[in-house]
């Protein structure tokens, strides 16, 4: 090869190698550089994970969360986080108020997944979290003219919180646009907690094996909503709390959808049409005295003891409820003093609108059927009474207020309220078959109401009024068979039968005008001959 030409492929040659050496270099410096980026990212996705858990496992994320311990309170016994976006919590409490409702929760063991970068937003979001042993609190804030003592009595504890829960009479003013970007926001997605021992929400109690599923989101001030969520009872006792049985044994589900609201413009009650949910229940009527809570009883009849069962099905639409609970009762006591009905019972309760947000319930439509009935404890004791009462109008707003229609065997179990020595013709309406009767009754806290009472079997004909307000008792029965009438007048603790007039004192003690249609010859006849009267008396 010419020398000239070797000497051109060597210069070529260095110059390829010079390239390819500073090539070479640039490659190595720009690895060093991604890799020295990456060395520097995964140290700082370390490190953040190393403050989350020393902040977790020293008790600092509570000092950032709760700005207003009133508004919302977080607390643990201990929490690591030493998987990336996990965190495991061991006793985590939690507890919220606003101007409607306050609430508590604990649980004893949690694992929560979250968005590490939603912190940076000053919002705590969960997107996984399964819980175990969960005990949950709720009750409303109301009026302290709306508290009555029985009431305050079955409301959950909720530590750091007064007893009873009022309503702030003098709301702290709003907080600005500003302020309310000082809350953290707490979004809960994914929960499962899985046994929940303990579910309290106002005075119903429910302890045994309940599982939760849902979600939800607290923003104080702000925002907030709930669901869908849903509980599932698998076995224990819902109790009127703290300890009378309302539903033993029971299982089925409860879930609901709460709407996004804003909690300082919605209040108290304001929530219940932003609320849709169902509930199917079943279980064991072990005790039939919680119904007296309910008809605001303090005075007699009171209800007593059972073993039955009870289905329900329920729906709410915008808070507006329908439904109805199927129920047996082979052991119903209704105790009046030292009497009692006692026998069995079964029915349906027809619920055609339940408004929650009013405390107004209309079961018009429902039925009751009691059978193999006796009375003990008063003058005319018996068995084997049997009676179906049909409910044609039914409302249950601070009280009952119904008009039953009742067909029954006879009048016995009326005699046990009259306490009175009839005549002996009279008596014959306690033996006779087939007695219609409607009037319309009115139970309430300390009352009793009955107007308007007419029936009807055979010859006899029975009409009445009677009120009862502490131990003040008040009065008239008309009974009448053909031609004849007695009367019972009710004052106080005492009984007395009127045979002179019967029929015309009864329209005056009615506060009719006139006396009855069935008025005669015979009524003047007794008028005359009171000697006579008291001689059949």
């Amino acid at each position: 090869m010419p020398r000239p030409l070797k000497a051109r492929g060597l210069q070529i040659a260095q110059r390829l190698h010079s390239t390819a050496a500073r090539l070479g270099t640039a490659i190595a410096r720009r690895e060093r550089l991604w890799l020295g980026v990456c060395l520097t990212a995964v140290g700082l996705v370390l490190g953040s994970f190393l403050t989350i858990h020393v902040a977790l496992s020293r008790g600092l994320v509570p000092r950032w969360i709760n700005t207003d311990p009133e508004e919302f309170l977080l607390s643990y016994e201990s929490a690591s986080s030493w998987i990336p976006g996990v965190i495991r919590v061991h006793g985590l409490t939690l507890r919220g108020s606003d101007p409607s409702i306050q609430w508590f929760a604990r649980m004893e063991d949690v694992t929560i997944q979250i968005s590490l970068i939603d912190l940076l937003f000053r919002r705590f979001h969960a997107t996984r979290v399964r819980a175990r042993d969960l005990t949950f609190r709720l009750r409303e804030r109301e009026q302290t003219t709306e508290i009555s003592p029985p009431h305050v009595a079955r409301l959950p504890d909720i530590p750091g919180f007064a007893n009873p829960p009022r309503q702030v009479r003098q709301p702290a003013p709003l907080p600005t646009g500003a302020e309310k970007g000082q809350f953290w926001a707490i979004l809960v997605e994914d929960l499962i907690a899985d046994p929940a021992p303990e579910i309290w929400i106002e005075i119903y109690r429910f302890r045994g094996h309940a599982r939760v599923t849902g979600s939800f989101l607290i923003h104080p001030h702000a925002r907030a909503w709930v669901g869908p969520a849903t509980v599932q009872f698998l076995q224990g006792d819902i109790t009127l709390a703290p300890d009378q049985p309302l539903l033993s044994r029971c299982s089925g589900s409860i879930s609901t959808v709460i709407s996004p609201y804003d909690p300082e413009r919605v209040r108290g009650d304001d929530v219940w049409p932003l609320i849709d949910g169902e509930a199917r229940l079943e279980g064991q009527l072990a005790d039939l005295r919680f119904f007296n809570h309910f008809l605001r009883r303090t005075t007699q009849p009171r209800l007593e003891d059972g073993e039955g069962t009870a289905k329900i099905a329920l729906r709410f639409r915008r808070g507006i409820g329908t439904g109805h609970v199927d129920f047996e009762e082979p052991r119903l006591t209704a105790r009046y003093g030292q009497a009692f009905l006692r026998g069995r019972a079964a029915g349906r309760f027809e619920i055609r609108r339940w408004d929650q947000q009013h405390g107004d319930l209309d079961f018009s439509g429902s039925r009751i059927a009691l059978t193999e009935m006796s009375t003990a404890g008063d003058a005319h004791p018996s068995r084997d009474w049997w009676g179906r009462f049909d409910f044609d109008r039914a409302r249950l707003r601070d009280g009952l207020d119904a008009r039953p229609h009742v067909t029954c065997r006879d009048a016995r179990p009326l005699y046990t309220l009259l306490g009175a020595q009839l005549p002996g013709w009279a008596e014959g309406i306690l033996r006779l078959d087939g007695l219609e009767a409607s009037a319309r009754v009115r139970l309430a806290h300390d009352l009793v109401d009955v107007q308007d009472l007419d029936a009807a079997g055979g010859n006899f004909h029975l009409a009445g009024r009677y009120r009862e307000r502490g131990n003040d008792r008040q009065g008239a029965f008309l009974v009448e068979r053909g031609a004849l009438a007695v009367g019972v007048e009710i004052a106080g603790g005492a009984s007395r039968v009127r045979l002179l007039g019967a029929r015309s004192w009864f329209a005056r003690a009615a506060g009719d005008r006139s006396p009855p249609a069935s008025a005669n010859a015979s009524e003047a006849r007794l008028q005359r001959n009171g000697a006579a009267a008291d001689a059949v008396r």
